[in-house]
């Protein structure tokens, strides 16, 4: 009777043991692997960030040729993945990519220009061919004293800082369900908070080159 009912009771605590690492370690799993997922789109986003703060330099500091450069390098995240890709169907295929994404940060993004602050513009604008710029060319030869409301040289403001934010949306079972709620008691900045409630989460990038040409000062 003592074996019987010693079997018995090991038998019912291998049942709870496995009950208890089913529910503990497959959450554990999920939320690994959509980590997994979102580290590979940030690496994505880093690149797109990279070259939107290119196109930014070359034009400006254009916020919308910024946005156009971002969701053309970050089109491959949006890329169908029905039948395979090539030559006959590549063309329109990254067509739709590129609109797809272009769409997406409209609604699910922003852009900032972080440098030239608005104080640097403030201190270093002038009239160009019409229009406020921050002027970019003979660098060198310009006056490197900083200014009174930035603290900040010419040159410094010559540096274009570009930040980017984008909801990205989360594709693993269970997690896309419980990490929005979960994030949206804990962090209560207003945009993200527009994220969790789509049932997304923010990933932030920023890029940092310099001007290529007079940086356009708004009005």
């Amino acid at each position: 009777m003592l074996r019987a009912g010693t079997g018995h009771c090991a038998g019912a605590a291998m049942v709870e043991f496995h009950v208890v690492a089913l529910f503990a370690l497959l959450p554990l799993c999920l939320g690994t692997l959509q980590l997994a997922l979102l580290m590979a789109e940030n690496h994505h986003i880093d690149h797109a960030t990279f070259q939107a703060a290119r196109q930014a330099a070359m034009s400006g500091g254009d916020t919308d040729a910024a946005r156009r450069a971002l969701a053309g390098a970050a089109a491959a995240l949006f890329l169908s993945g029905a039948g395979e890709l090539d030559s006959g169907n590549a063309t329109g295929r990254v067509a739709r990519a590129y609109a797809a994404a272009l769409a997406d940060h409209l609604r699910f993004g922003r852009i900032r220009i972080l440098n030239p602050t608005p104080e640097a513009q403030l201190d270093f604008a002038g009239m160009r061919a019409g229009r406020r710029v921050i002027p970019n060319d003979n660098l060198l030869y310009r006056p490197h004293a900083p200014g009174q409301r930035s603290g900040l040289t010419l040159q410094q403001a010559n540096v274009l800082r570009l930040e980017v934010d984008w909801c990205r949306p989360l594709v693993v079972p269970f997690v896309r369900e419980l990490l929005p709620g979960l994030l949206r008691r804990m962090d209560l900045d207003p945009w993200r908070q527009y994220c969790y409630s789509q049932g997304r989460v923010p990933i932030r990038s920023a890029a940092s080159t310099p001007m290529q040409s007079d940086f356009r000062v708004s009005s």
